[in-house]
């Protein structure tokens, strides 16, 4: 009887383990790769309210916290970068004397957009004075002054308007008003 019921939890082991490793197989088959094909070619520059400006300033493209690739250019020079499908970023902007500026990208988008070109997406910006930074709430001057992301309404990648909108707001009236 005891050899039977050890034959039994013997057979019973047996199957479950196999059984495991075929669910964790099939488990593994299932994972699709993550499609990071190059899509987006990112560029900026700073924009005609900066053009007195002299020096150098940098531009920093971060993923997952590291940044992955540093430019430092003369300020009249703008800066590209190519990110890839499928990934968060973040584009620092920095300049000695001046609140640094974020800009947040998602460039997620279905396997069915047809990358045969890289998408385009172009913007100019400018700085405040790091004097003035007392003026803002922090949140205002940590948090992106854009979120830009691809769209399928106009297969293009554009910013969030209204996101954007609200935060510019908010920074030109504290400017201006204090509040």
């Amino acid at each position: 009887m005891k050899t039977i019921i050890h034959s039994l939890l013997a057979w019973t082991f047996i199957f479950i383990f196999s059984f495991s490793q075929v669910f964790s197989q099939n488990d593994k088959k299932k994972e699709t790769p993550v499609d990071t094909a190059e899509c987006l070619e990112f560029t900026g520059k700073f924009d005609e309210s900066m053009k007195n400006l002299e020096g150098n300033y940098t531009v920093k493209l971060i993923r997952n916290n590291k940044v992955i690739q540093e430019e430092n250019l003369k300020v009249k020079k703008s800066f590209k970068f190519i990110l890839k499908k499928n990934m968060l970023y973040t584009i620092k902007v920095e300049k000695e004397g001046f609140i640094p500026r974020l800009f947040s990208i998602s460039t997620n988008m279905s396997s069915k957009v047809d990358l045969e070109e890289l998408f385009k997406f172009n913007f100019e910006t400018n700085l405040i004075s790091q004097d003035l930074y007392h003026q803002f709430d922090d949140d205002d001057m940590d948090f992106p002054l854009a979120l830009i992301s691809y769209s399928k309404k106009c297969d293009c990648f554009e910013y969030d308007k209204k996101y954007t909108a609200e935060i510019m707001t908010r920074i030109v009236n504290r400017l201006l008003y204090g509040a």
